[in-house]
This record gives structure tokens, sequence and C-alpha cells, in this order.
């Protein structure tokens, strides 16, 4: 069986490397085909095999004169294994990545793992955003390629066997408790090739038309900015379901969300008439009022002081020596230090007519959620409140001879 990688040669590389057949092969590919590259192994010390498979690719990397690094992790039996270790994996191969400068992750997944997957999800009914295992990808800032997707395990296990590359047999993959296992030797060792390409033909469909209602969603809605719940409303189940899938994701990219969280949240965008604001993080909330539906933090507090005026620009507002009229104050030595800070609840401000309570300005006004926790007002050095953002100045501050501006 003649194999080429097909990548390119001005690139390098890190191979990350189980000591598996798969990966074995991989990394023999490599060293034949002659590409610039680093190795990394992960041992988690959990199996009777795992520093057999360690010293295999010892073995390999120094008869070849490769670099490699082993991480050690240890498992703390706190929480779900697989999730810690898949984070202590990545987190490692990063810091590899970017000390030697490479510009491609070479992970070793072949066509059984993306037919194991798409199996896996179809059992679960579950929600994803690609069927399988992408073969080109990006992970935790790095570009991850695999090169091996369309063959199969028994095709990699010969190639090993017949070009006398050593490699190690990982003994849980024998156990049936585990799912992947179970649907391995329970449905895909059962298939012929031909109900083989079948099923690659059904992923591939489910991908494209993945990839037509992302393009569609993408080209309709902006999810930089609010969604318009009326607009979402006439949209169908399925385009429903990934729009809040996506708007989860792009507040909360590390988290993952239950079918029954998704399905929950969407019964009250649609019932929900005064709106609703739930927890989704520990300081991110997905919001709805006035016929719009986001994303954003609980809280955005903020806080500066100035000593003396200073024209100055942050993501919060702008100082500046000139503006409108709404805009502009007058101080004097005896207001510093100033504190310009986000409004509490209690806030009010003097105006020529009487006391304004800043929250209702703002209920009034209909302003965002999002926008009122990190609305700016100025305090002076007795705790007066003494400007709101387009409310303008209290009636002490106010004159034909301004000093200071906040223009945003």
């Amino acid at each position: 069986m003649s194999i080429s990688l097909n990548l390119s040669k001005e690139k390098k590389y890190l191979v990350a490397v189980s000591g598996g057949c798969d990966s074995m092969m991989l990394l023999s590919l490599c060293v034949k085909e002659g590409y610039d590259l680093v190795v990394c192994h992960v041992n988690y010390k959990l199996r009777i095999s795992a520093d057999r498979d360690e010293r295999i690719v010892r073995d390999f990397c120094q008869k070849h004169k490769l670099s490699l690094y082993v991480d050690y992790p240890v498992f703390d039996d706190k929480g779900n294994f697989q999730a810690w270790a898949r984070e202590k994996r990545y987190n490692f191969f990063k810091e590899i990545y970017d000390l030697n400068k490479c510009e491609v992750l070479l992970l070793a997944h072949h066509l059984d793992d993306g037919l194991e997957n798409y199996l896996m999800s179809k059992e679960r009914n579950s929600k994803t955003w690609y069927y399988g295992i992408s073969e080109d990808t990006y992970h935790h800032g790095m570009r991850i390629i695999r090169p091996l997707m369309n063959l199969r395990k028994k095709e990699i296990e010969k190639y090993c066997l017949d070009n006398k590359i050593d490699f190690g047999l990982d003994e849980t993959n024998l156990s049936s408790q585990y799912t992947r296992n179970r649907i391995r030797y329970e449905q895909l060792d059962k298939m012929s090739d031909e109900e083989i390409k079948v099923l690659q033909s059904e992923m591939k469909e489910k991908n494209k038309e993945l990839k037509n209602d992302m393009n569609y969603i993408k080209e309709k809605y902006n999810f930089n900015k609010e969604i318009e719940i009326s607009e979402y409303l006439k949209e169908n189940e399925n385009i429903k379901n990934i729009i809040v899938r996506f708007l989860l994701k792009e507040s909360c990219p590390s988290k993952s969300f239950s079918s029954d969280f998704i399905d929950d949240l969407k019964d009250k965008i649609k019932t929900s008439e005064k709106g609703f604001k739930i927890k989704i993080d520990d300081n991110k909330l997905i919001v709805s009022e006035y016929g719009l539906l986001y994303c954003c933090k609980k809280n955005d507090d903020f806080k500066y002081v100035l000593n003396e005026i200073e024209y100055l620009q942050n993501e919060y507002f702008t100082l500046a020596n000139k503006g409108e009229t709404i805009q502009q104050m007058t101080l004097s030595d005896n207001d510093f230090p100033l504190t310009i800070r986000n409004y509490q609840s209690k806030d009010k401000i003097q105006l020529r007519y009487g006391h304004k309570k800043v929250n209702r300005f703002l209920i009034d006004r209909k302003v965002l959620y999002k926008d009122r926790i990190k609305w700016p007002v100025i305090e002076n050095k007795d705790g007066q409140l003494i400007f709101v953002k387009d409310i303008g100045c209290d009636v002490n501050h106010y004159s034909i001879k301004p000093n200071l501006f906040m223009v945003k």
C-alpha cells in the first residue's frame, strides 16, 4: 500500500503520537517524506501498557533524531476523566506548539474514528457543529490536520505490519464498557465495505446540510448584535436550534449545553412576553428584552479616578475638550478627585426640575441591559452624581464655559 501525506514541506509540524498503530504510521510517514517536525506524547500512567507505549515513541524518536516532549498529567479523580484528559492534552500540545513555533498540529484520527463519532451522535440524537471528525480545523489556537481520515483502522494496522513499524495495542479498546468500543465491535466491524461507503456518504450529506444551514444563519443574522425574536420565530425548528446553540457558543466557547437546556431556552423565547435573563456562566447571561435576544456579561463594572481634567478614551467612555451641549460639564478644583464608573440602581442626579433616577431614565429609553450595566456616570469627591451620559450634568455644573465633555 503506497500512501503519501501530501503536506507542505515549508511548514513546521507538531506530531502528537500515542504509540498506537495510527500515530506510529503518521510519524513514520512524516519522517519518510522529510517534514520539519517535533513530537509530543502524553502518558497518563493509567494503563498497564502506558510506559510501553512511551518507550515505543522514544525509541523511534531516538532512532530518527527527533525532538520529543512528554507530559505526565495526574488526574485528581474529580469530574469527568475524558474531559479532563482532553483539556490537559490540548494545553500541552499548545505549549509545545508555541515553544517550537509550529504551524500545524498533526493528529492520527482515521476513518473509523470519524464514523464512530457519527454513529454515537445518531444514537444519542445529539447536535454537533460537524458530523464525524474534521480533517482540517482549528482548536486551542492551533491549526489541526488529520491526514489519515480516509483510511480504515485495518489498513493502518496492515501498513505498520508490512513496514515493520513497532506499535502498541491499547487494552482499554477491548472493553465493551465504552460506547465507542461497543459501536466499533457491534456495528462498524460487522459492516461490509459497501455499507461503510454508504455510511460515509450519509455523514457527508449531513455535513453538507449543516454547512448550508450555517451559511444561511450567518448571512441573515449578525451574532455581534442582537437577534430580532420576531425573525427567529419564523424559522423552522432546526434553524432555531442552531441559532440558539451558536449564540451560546459565541458567548461561552468552552462550555457545552445539554439538549434539555437548549429546548427549555427555546420554549422561554417563544412564550415569555416580559423577557428574561438566564445565567449561562459565572458572569454571562442570555437576555430577552424589547423583542431582542442576545448574550452579555452579567456585570461589567469599571471605575476610573481623575485628579485633574484629562482627555482620554477607553471602551466605556471618551472625554474630550469639545462636544455637544448635553455632553458638557463645568468642573472646579473642588470637584476632584472625580470618580467615573458604571451606574448603580440607587443613582439619581439633580436637574433643574428636580431629581432624576438614572435607572428610570434607562428603562424609559429602553436601553438594553448589556448597555445599562456599563452606562457611565461621574461623581465628585463628595459622592454627588454630577454627570450621566445622555442626561447631562447636574444643575450645579452647567455653564456657558464648559471645560470637559463626555462624548461617548
